[in-house]
């Protein structure tokens, strides 16, 4: 609303007055992490198993899930990934969530269904985040070669505040590019 006193020397009234409305909906952005560890004594789970891996013999790493919310309060969030070759889930997955993710044995795929995240989780405070344990058990077939530990991570969720649809995903992770530091990409080979 905006009012002048001023008028125009035409116009009778005592005042001039404008009413305008306007609303611009500005969406959120949310963002997911697959983090692969051999090493994760932060977690409290041990990994176990050669390292370089062995043909014939399990080697264990856990994954992280990472999700940063930005912005706007989300809802049906949804996170999945398959599986790779020779690699079976083991132990419980956790999360920092009352939800953790669910395996489909059949379909080696793993899902993570979260009702909803509120607005900067992860920017501001500890961002939401499950871990998980999976074992590779390499073939002969994977000498010389690296493994998929987990497939590519697709997340969609909903922007409570425009409606939106949102995306975001994360590369594969391999035994060769693991996030961590006390590993090299060269000892990630069978």
């Amino acid at each position: 609303e905006v009012e002048s006193p001023t008028t125009p020397y035409f116009v009778e009234a005592k005042k001039t007055l404008t009413v305008a409305n306007l609303e611009t909906k500005v969406g959120g952005s949310i963002l997911v992490g697959a983090k692969g560890l051999f090493r994760d004594a932060a977690s409290g789970i041990l990994n176990k198993g050669p390292w370089p891996m062995k043909s014939g013999q399990g080697t264990q790493f856990t994954i992280h899930w990472v999700i940063v919310n930005y912005a706007t309060d989300v809802s049906n969030v949804s996170l999945k990934t398959f599986l790779g070759g020779n690699i079976k889930l083991i132990g419980t997955p956790k999360s920092t969530i009352q939800s953790v993710p669910i395996y489909n044995e059949n379909t080696q795929e793993l899902r993570w269904d979260i009702p909803d995240i509120v607005a900067t989780k992860g920017i501001v405070g500890t961002p939401v985040e499950a871990i998980f344990q999976v074992e590779a058990l390499p073939s002969v077939a994977n000498v010389g070669d690296d493994m998929t530990l987990i497939g590519k991570t697709e997340l969609r969720a909903t922007d409570d505040f425009t409606g939106e649809s949102l995306t975001a995903e994360d590369i594969e992770v391999t035994t060769d590019k693991l996030d961590d530091p006390t590993v090299t990409s060269l000892e990630g080979t069978v």
